[in-house]
């Protein structure tokens, strides 16, 4: 069932390495498609049930989102810079994966 999770993060990867790359952004497309390696970390170690269901819901959640605005502001909004975005969003999924990393290692931690 894994499976699904690792490739909707390569999948993630892919899209987010494409764009960046057709947009001559070298560096912020790597640095835009770490939050997705990240998650896909975090799938692959979790153990328990708990922090199983919290990566996987996690990988969906920063893949959606993480996605759309980065499609919103690269081709749908003309006037907004889209430099910015593969900057401020992986900020914002970092965030998101730092409180739901610790959760998941919290998790597996046995008492």
């Amino acid at each position: 069932m894994k499976l699904f999770f690792y490739l909707l993060n390569i999948l993630a990867i892919a899209i987010t390495i494409t764009l960046g790359l057709d947009k001559g952004l070298f560096t912020l497309a790597f640095f835009a498609a770490s939050p997705y390696m990240m998650s896909f970390f975090l799938v692959k170690i979790a153990k328990d049930t708990s922090a199983s269901v919290t990566a996987k819901v996690l990988t969906v959640f920063i893949v959606s989102v993480g996605l759309y605005f980065l499609l919103d502001t690269t081709y749908m909004e003309r006037n907004l810079g889209y430099k910015f975005s593969y900057l401020f969003i992986p900020i914002w999924q970092w965030t998101m994966l730092l409180v739901a990393g610790a959760v998941v290692h919290l998790s597996n931690s046995e008492p």
